[in-house]
């Protein structure tokens, strides 16, 4: 499937997703699994679990960083080497994704004035539940600017959807994929479990991420005229 293909269904997909979570509770019916009522806890907590808050949130903001680093200085000083010259168009998606995928989710979640479920009167907090199009009731606006949606940790793994343009076999191509949408969806996964997204703004997330990537390659993908009166393949 092409790009343009990809982003297409990107749209549609953005406008599905987001209607289905705003016309119904999905968000507070999943939500309500990951949480104990009888202690008043998620399941999942930071304190006395350093190296799991490591694996899932401080190592990965870390390694990507340091990834797009590499990429940087491959592109620059090894552009000449073979391997580089035969993925130059894959790395440079991926290059510019890493940065431009979490950038858009970052500017998004200014806006939206979401706040995290943990915050909520639902599950221990002060701030009524509302949806992405609604508005507060009137005497409990939050006095600071909520920035719960979409999920900012978890679109940096979903940036690594940008590898799915590094290979050229389909089948890498897939495998690539999945390992993208494994590495976002346990960042995702692990900010649910402790309260800190509910699950629209994981998919929301993603499917922003894949839209940024094809929206690169887009624009770094040569795109080939076929002259009006070539002959087509049978």
């Amino acid at each position: 499937m092409s790009p343009t293909k990809h982003v297409l269904w990107s749209l549609c997909a953005l406008i599905v997703i987001t209607l289905c979570f705003e016309l119904s509770n999905l968000d507070l019916w999943v939500q309500n699994f990951l949480y104990d009522r009888s202690s008043q806890e998620w399941l999942l907590k930071i304190d006395g679990h350093p190296w799991r808050h490591f694996f899932f949130y401080n190592g990965p903001k870390r390694l990507l960083p340091a990834l797009e680093l590499a990429l940087v200085v491959s592109l620059l000083f090894f552009r000449k080497h073979r391997l580089i010259q035969q993925y130059h168009q894959g790395l440079l998606i991926v290059l510019i994704a890493l940065p431009l995928g979490p950038a858009v989710v970052s500017s998004l979640k200014a806006t939206t004035n979401v706040a995290c479920p943990y915050a909520l009167s639902q599950y221990g907090g002060e701030i009524p539940y509302i949806k992405i199009f609604e508005s507060y009731p009137l005497g409990e606006i939050p006095e600071k600017q909520q920035r719960c949606f979409p999920a900012g940790h978890a679109s940096g793994g979903f940036a690594l959807l940008a590898l799915y343009y590094l290979p050229k076999a389909p089948r890498r191509r897939r495998q690539m994929l999945g390992l993208a949408l494994a590495i976002g969806w346990s960042m995702g996964a692990y900010k649910m479990l402790l309260g800190h997204h509910f699950t629209s703004h994981t998919i929301i997330s993603m499917v922003l991420c894949w839209l940024v990537v094809n929206c690169i390659a887009l624009m770094v993908t040569p795109h080939k005229a076929t002259p009006p009166n070539a002959r087509q393949p049978p």
